[in-house]
């Protein structure tokens, strides 16, 4: 398993788009924080998610994990990877990418990565 990100902040689902099969997950200013941390992922084919996190933590799934994720849920297409966010693939996403940017954009603030509407 290869960790992409970690923090202990609180992540919500921000948006999706699915004409672009694009998602955003956002952990926002709230509670005095500078900063705000959007997780974006493009090529989104499928995903299994709660509407919020208080903590996260993004992986590259491990061999076993997409043996496991083949025997559940079928085949990852080719060019897109595995991507977890909690253990036992209780909550994933397969896409193309995923990346994360920090900055001190608002609550309502269109995303480094764009806008979702």
């Amino acid at each position: 398993m290869s960790e992409l990100f970690q923090s202990e902040r609180h992540f919500k689902v921000w948006a999706y788009s699915v004409s672009h099969c694009r998602l955003l997950l956002r952990a926002t200013k709230e509670g005095g924080l500078p900063s705000r941390i959007d997780l974006y992922f493009s090529g989104v084919d499928r995903m299994l998610l709660r509407p919020h996190y208080q903590g996260i933590r993004v992986a590259v799934a491990d061999p076993l994990e997409v043996e496991e994720y083949h025997r559940r849920f079928g085949e990852i297409p080719p060019r897109y990877t595995l991507f977890t966010l909690e253990p036992d693939l209780a909550g994933f996403v397969v896409a193309g990418i995923m990346q994360s940017h920090e900055d001190e954009g608002g609550f309502q603030d269109p995303s480094f990565f764009g806008r979702f509407d």
